[in-house]
């Protein structure tokens, strides 16, 4: 495993080790939404559900699907749903993980 994609993984395992982050996975799953639901569900300020679902984005595991525009003048309203991603950690990998960092020092 490449330095790259180390810190790829630890970005990903860091993202999904927040609840919050979680909860807005699985509810994304259950049905494609726009942050301000998301923010209304997870009882959270905006500002704040839009970081952590900006975050997600960037790391692929969220993606936007589709714009609406609700009213002429204003924003487009942009809904997100789950990428499709899969997640196998095993040991093995962690010791190409560590093996890789070992060796450069």
């Amino acid at each position: 495993m490449n330095e790259n994609k180390s810190r790829e993984m630890v970005k990903i395992l860091k993202a999904l080790a927040n609840p919050v982050r979680l909860k807005m996975v699985a509810s994304l799953y259950e049905k494609p939404k726009n942050v301000y639901v998301l923010a209304k569900e997870l009882s959270l300020p905006y500002p704040l559900a839009y970081l952590h679902l900006d975050g997600l984005k960037k790391l692929g595991l969220v993606k936007e699907i589709r714009e609406e525009k609700k009213v002429e003048g204003l924003p487009t309203v942009k809904y997100y749903a789950p990428s499709d991603f899969k997640i196998v950690l095993t040991p093995i990998e962690i010791h190409r993980l560590f093996k890789k960092k070992e060796e450069m020092k």
